[in-house]
């Protein structure tokens, strides 16, 4: 069926970013696949080859194959032959079933129709994965007899921009104006809230004197450009004003926090709704197994953090009745989601957590407070994500800025 290109290509490996990988693993992971070994080798000693992911699904075991691509012309002339004589070879030799992933800048549905046709005609038996550098495009079950289509996973392209201190982002900063990118989030977090003996409780990041740019970078280790940048932009703004080298004084924080909740937007981060294994009684004994569950995960594996209504609830500031359960996590999902005894929903009135990966790991993650074991989004990032929470957010949102994160603020700025 296949034999026609195997005289006629050479069976070695051609690397593609690890950005590559990670669009597929994410994108498979949504499909509900569970990672489970990356550059996995297969076949006797003397002719080992290797593919790319092993995955999960069930008691079935599949192996991926990842080709990268500007256009869907060359995967389709040089790139998928060699990733179906990989596959092919794996499934004879070691069982698995095979999927070849291909990433391309752009797609239409010209694209995805030339893919399944092409598979169709050589391979039947492999299963594809075609997307662009935003996540979307099309996925074929090696088990099913059609394709489906996949809508974007994210709103910024997934293949750019991985490192958070890219020279991209000083063409594309601009130092008049806040972007509130990742690191300025982070930045701002560590202004407002990370005078010495201030929102110990509420912060769990950098501590210190903040009183220029220099400082600023070293408290909270992003380079001094970017707090540069920052510095100016603030002050452009009318957020802060220098006096001499050694002085900073911020200005309108009321207006500020505005500004910046009207920006931030909570449905940004990849919200995935998931279900307990098993059936629930009651809402809090469920809550309180899962804080068991997180307090016995590897932080180095997964790191986690709870916020909306039930990190509250661990800060004892629940002002409102409402029960859902918002966890942030970065990495592998499918290992968050075994070690909390969870599957995924249908939809999202049948999810009993959502697991949200954020869009700014650095300002979600470096502020964490952990209390009893137990690991909860900075009181700032609380607020700006219950702001935009349907079951009484905004209410619990404006409890806390009114009674305790104003108050905290101003004692910053004043001191």
């Amino acid at each position: 069926m296949f034999s026609n290109f195997k005289n006629q290509i050479p069976l070695r490996k051609f690397k593609h970013s690890a950005i590559v990988d990670e669009i597929v693993i994410k994108r498979l992971e949504a499909l509900g696949f569970v990672l489970g070994k990356k550059q996995f080798s297969f076949g006797e000693s003397n002719f080992k080859s290797q593919v790319d992911l092993i995955f999960r699904r069930g008691r079935r075991k599949y192996a991926i194959e990842v080709k990268q691509s500007r256009k869907i012309q060359l995967a389709l002339s040089h790139l998928l032959p060699r990733g179906i004589l990989l596959l092919e070879a794996a499934k004879r030799l070691s069982g698995y079933i095979p999927i070849v992933a291909v990433v391309v800048e752009k797609l239409d549905q010209r694209d995805i129709r030339r893919m399944a046709d092409f598979i169709h005609h050589f391979a039947p038996e492999v299963g594809w994965l075609l997307v662009d550098e935003y996540g979307g495009g099309a996925f074929k079950d090696p088990e099913k007899d059609e394709y489906g289509i996949l809508p974007p996973l994210n709103r910024q392209p997934l293949m750019f921009g991985s490192s958070l201190e890219s020279k991209s982002h000083f063409a594309a900063h601009n130092p008049r104006q806040l972007s509130f990118s990742d690191l300025d989030q982070w930045l701002l977090k560590v202004f407002l809230l990370g005078h010495p003996g201030i929102a110990a409780n509420y912060w769990g990041g950098p501590q210190g004197i903040v009183q220029n740019a220099f400082q600023l970078s070293k408290l909270s280790g992003v380079s001094p450009p970017i707090s540069n940048f920052w510095f100016n932009a603030m002050e452009s703004r009318g957020y802060l004003k220098r006096i001499g080298r050694w002085k900073a004084i911020l200005l309108r924080p009321n207006v500020l926090i505005e500004e910046w909740r009207g920006k931030y937007r909570f449905g940004d981060n990849r919200i995935l709704p998931y279900r307990s294994m098993y059936p629930v009684s009651a809402d809090d004994e469920y809550f309180d197994d899962i804080l068991g569950r997180i307090k016995s995960c590897n932080e180095d594996a997964v790191p986690l953090a709870i916020s909306g209504h039930q990190a509250c609830k661990q800060f004892k500031i629940k002002h409102s009745s409402a029960k859902s359960i918002h966890v942030y996590f970065w990495g592998n999902i499918g290992l968050v989601a075994n070690s909390l005894n969870l599957v995924p929903a249908e939809a999202a009135n049948e999810a009993n957590v959502f697991l949200v990966e954020p869009k700014y790991p650095k300002s979600v993650f470096g502020g964490r407070v952990v209390r009893k074991g137990v690991p909860i989004c900075d009181l700032l990032q609380c607020y700006l994500d219950l702001y935009n929470l349907p079951d009484r957010g905004r209410e619990q949102a404006d409890f806390i800025y009114e009674n305790i994160l104003f108050k905290i603020i101003e004692k910053g700025r004043l001191s």
